[in-house]
C-alpha cells in the first residue's frame, strides 16, 4: 500500500445555504499574505508554550509532494473544477477557478510546493469527539472559534486560520499535531465553496483522512509517514505556495519577525528559524538578533508611517537598555483596571514620539505616534494578569489594534464599561509619562479644546513619505488635561493653519491617454488615491497570484474612465448593529457610469475588502460599478463585508 494509505477527500452533500468563493475574513490578511502569516503563526505557537523556561521554536521550511505518492490528495483538482462547473455563469468565479486549474495542470501535476510551519516546545492541538472546546477542533473544524491552552493568550477571535489558507493559492493545508501526553492526530482541510463533483452537489469544505471526513486520524500508524510528528507541537503544511519571488517573500518574513517579536525573542521566549533550502537555515534568537537587526535595519530611527515598515531597531535598543545609560530611562505605572504598565524609553534628538503597544505575548500590536514633540521612542508593555487578558478583548481579528469598539454587548451592542475604562487609562499613563519625559516647563499653559485630536495621529492616516509628514509647530504639550472637555494643554501661543501641513482632501491618479493608469513606481506599487489625501505603500506587496487591481481601466467601447479630483470624506456609522460607511462626494459634474474603489487602511496593510450592499450603483468586489448622480454633494451608503468601521481610501472615477 502507498504511503498515503486510505486517505482521501470527503465533502458532505450540499443541503443549506449555498457559498461562494468569497473570505471576508480573509481580507484581513490580503495586504501582505506573509507578514500576516509569520504574525498568525508565531503568536498561536506563544500561546500555548510547555516551558517557559527554554524557548518556543518555530521553523519555516520548503518542499515539495509528489503526485504518484499522494494520488488522492491531488485529487482535490476534481473539486475545484467543480467550482467551476457549478459557478460556470459567473465569469468572476470562473475566472479565479480556472486560475487555479492551470496552477495544477501546468505547474503542479507532479510535484507540489508547501511551505511547512513547525513548532516545539509547544502543547500540539488535542482533539476529543463531539467536544467543540478543543484546539484541534477549532483549528481545522470549526469557523470563527478559537480554543487554547493557558491563562495568557495572543488570540481570542479564532479568524488567524485565515491567514494560513490566504498563502495557498488552491486554499488547502495539512495539520499534523502530537500533544504532551503522545497523543497524535492528522486532517487535511480545503475551503472553497459549494460545487458539483461526481454529479452531486457538494459543501465548501472538505477533510483529507481516512474517517470519512468525519475525524481526524489518531493512529500514528495510518497517518502517512511524510507528515509524523515525534514530538510535541504541530506542523502545517500549506499547499501551493510558490511566490513569485522566493527571496522577496523570505525578506518580508524575517522582516516581519524583526518588526513584530523582537521583544519575545529578546527575553529568550521565542526561536524562529527559516530555511530558504535543505541545506540552509538562518536562525533568529536571543544570542544572534543584536547583530542581524542591526544588519537588516541598520537606520537607528523610525521615520515610518505605517507597521508595515516601521523601523524596530529604536524600540529594540529601549528594551536592551532597560533604562541604563544616557538618554535610556522606564517608566512604571499602575491602574484599576490595566493594572502594572510600564514604558521603556529612548530619548533621542529627532526621535518621531512614537510608542510600540505589546501584551504579555511580548508581540507588538501596533505603533502610534503620540502627537509630542520631545524626541523619544517608547515601548508599552502590558503583562498584568487582569490589565493583559482585557486588552486582548479590545484587539480586532487581525491583532492590529486595540479600541472599545471591538469588545461591545452581544444584546444591545454597546461598548462594555470595562473596556472604555481601560483605553482611558492606557491614554492617561502615556500622557503621564510625556509629562515626565518633558520636565517642568515653566511657559503659560494655551488650554485649546479638541488639540488632542490634531496631534493623536494614528500612523494609518499619514504617509510614509517624509516630506508629508504633518509637523509639530503647536508647541510641546504639557501632558495636563484643560478642566473643560478634557482638553490637551500645550505650551504653544498661537495655531496657523499652515503650520498642520494639511493634506488635500482629494484623490487623484494618473491616467494615460489609452485609459490605463500610468504606474509611477515602476510597477512596484499601484498609485493610491484616497480620502484626506494619498497612503503611501512603502512596504513589499508580493500576492499568491497575478490579481489584477481595479485601478487598471481599460478602454470601454471606446470611451475611457478619468479621476474626478473632488473632496470625499467617509465616516462609519452603526445600524442595529450592523456597520454602514457614509461617502460624501462633492460632485462638480453630472456623472451618469462612474466607478470608485476603496482601500481599506490598515495599522499594517493597505487591503481590498469586498463591499457588500450599496446605494448607488452595484458593488463588484472592493468597487462600485455603474454609478449615477449630478453636480452636487452625493451620499452614497455601503457595507463592507467584514462588518466593520474602517479608514478608507477612495478613487472615484467618470466615463467619457
Amino acid at each position: 500500500m502507498k504511503e498515503e494509505g486510505l486517505c482521501k477527500w470527503h465533502f458532505d452533500p450540499q443541503t443549506g445555504e449555498e457559498e461562494g468563493p468569497g473570505d471576508a475574513l480573509g481580507q484581513n490578511f490580503k495586504g501582505e499574505p506573509y507578514a500576516a502569516l509569520v504574525r498568525e503563526s508565531i503568536q498561536n505557537s506563544l500561546d500555548v508554550p510547555i516551558s517557559k523556561d527554554v524557548p518556543v521554536k518555530v521553523s519555516y521550511s520548503f518542499g515539495f509532494l509528489d503526485s504518484s505518492v499522494f494520488e488522492n490528495l491531488f485529487k482535490i483538482k476534481d473539486h475545484i473544477r467543480g467550482c467551476k462547473d457549478y459557478w460556470k455563469s459567473k465569469p468572476d468565479i470562473v475566472k479565479k477557478y480556472d486560475a487555479k486549474l492551470k496552477l495544477l495542470d501546468e505547474d503542479f501535476s507532479r510535484w507540489m510546493p508547501y511551505i511547512k510551519i513547525s513548532d516545539s516546545n509547544t502543547q500540539g492541538m488535542a482533539y476529543h469527539p463531539n467536544d467543540n472546546n478543543c484546539p484541534f477542533y477549532a483549528f481545522v473544524r470549526a469557523s470563527k472559534i478559537s480554543v487554547k491552552g493557558g491563562s495568557y493568550q495572543g488570540g481570542t477571535y479564532g479568524f488567524g486560520k485565515a491567514a494560513y489558507f490566504q498563502v495557498s493559492p488552491i486554499n488547502t493545508l495539512l495539520v499534523s499535531t502530537m500533544t504532551e501526553d503522545g497523543k497524535v492526530f492528522f486532517e487535511g482541510k480545503s475551503s472553497l465553496c459549494t460545487h458539483l463533483y461526481e454529479g452531486q452537489k457538494k459543501t465548501t469544505v472538505g477533510y483529507y483522512d481516512n474517517n470519512e471526513g468525519v475525524q481526524p486520524i489518531e493512529d500514528i500508524e495510518k497517518i502517512p509517514s511524510s507528515f509524523r510528528r515525534t514530538e510535541p507541537g504541530t506542523d502545517f503544511y500549506i499547499l501551493g505556495f510558490k511566490p513569485t519571488n522566493m527571496e522577496k517573500a523570505i525578506e518580508i518574513m524575517m522582516a516581519e519577525v524583526f518588526r513584530s517579536f523582537h521583544p519575545a525573542i529578546l527575553e529568550g521566549m521565542l526561536e524562529v528559524e527559516i530555511r530558504p533550502a535543505a541545506d540552509k537555515a538562518i536562525i533568529i534568537s536571543k544570542d544572534t538578533i543584536e547583530k542581524q537587526i542591526n544588519k537588516f535595519f541598520p537606520e537607528e530611527d523610525d521615520t515610518s508611517g505605517q507597521f508595515r515598515t516601521l523601523n524596530p531597531r529604536p524600540y529594540y535598543d529601549a528594551l536592551i537598555h532597560k533604562g541604563e545609560g544616557k538618554g535610556y530611562s522606564v517608566i512604571h505605572g499602575h491602574k484599576d483596571h490595566l493594572g502594572d504598565v510600564t514604558l521603556y524609553v529612548k530619548k533621542v534628538k529627532g526621535a518621531t514620539d512614537k510608542i510600540v503597544y505589546m501584551r504579555r505575548p511580548r508581540m507588538v500590536v501596533y505603533s502610534q505616534k503620540t502627537g509630542s514633540s520631545i524626541g523619544f521612542y517608547g515601548v508599552f508593555i502590558c503583562d498584568d494578569p487582569n490589565g493583559d487578558p482585557l486588552l486582548s478583548l479590545l484587539e480586532n481579528s487581525s491583532h492590529s489594534k486595540w479600541d472599545p469598539s471591538f469588545y461591545r454587548d452581544d444584546i444591545t451592542n454597546d461598548c462594555i464599561e470595562d473596556g472604555v475604562i481601560a483605553m482611558k487609562e492606557l491614554k492617561e499613563f502615556r500622557d503621564e509619562c510625556i509629562k515626565e519625559l518633558a520636565g517642568d516647563n515653566p511657559a503659560d499653559e494655551l488650554n485649546i479644546p479638541g488639540l488632542e485630536d490634531l496631534l493623536y495621529i494614528p500612523d494609518k492616516l499619514i504617509d510614509d513619505d517624509d516630506e508629508q509628514q504633518p509637523s509639530t509647530p503647536l508647541g510641546k504639550p504639557t501632558g495636563n488635561l484643560g478642566p473643560e472637555n478634557g482638553a490637551l494643554t500645550t505650551t504653544a501661543q498661537e495655531i496657523k493653519e499652515d503650520s498642520l501641513n494639511l493634506k488635500s482632501p482629494r484623490g487623484t491618479i494618473v491616467v494615460e491617454g489609452n485609459g490605463k493608469p500610468k504606474n509611477i513606481d515602476e510597477g512596484k506599487n499601484k498609485i493610491m488615491g484616497g480620502h484626506t489625501g494619498g497612503h503611501g505603500g512603502g512596504g513589499h506587496n508580493i500576492g499568491p497570484g497575478g490579481e489584477i487591481h481595479t485601478a487598471d481601466i481599460e478602454d470601454d467601447n471606446g470611451k475611457h474612465h478619468y479621476p474626478m479630483n473632488v473632496p470625499i470624506r467617509v465616516f462609519a456609522q452603526v445600524e442595529h448593529g450592523t456597520v454602514y460607511h457614509i461617502v460624501l462626494i462633492h460632485s462638480n459634474r453630472v456623472v451618469n457610469n462612474g466607478k470608485m474603489e476603496f482601500v481599506v487602511c490598515g495599522e499594517q496593510y493597505d487591503m481590498p475588502i469586498d463591499i457588500a450592499e450599496t446605494s448607488n450603483g452595484k458593488a463588484k468586489k472592493n468597487t462600485i460599478l455603474n454609478m449615477s448622480f449630478g453636480n452636487e454633494v452625493v451620499r452614497v451608503k455601503i457595507r463592507f463585508a467584514d462588518n466593520m468601521p474602517h479608514t478608507v481610501q477612495t478613487k472615484l472615477f467618470y466615463e467619457e
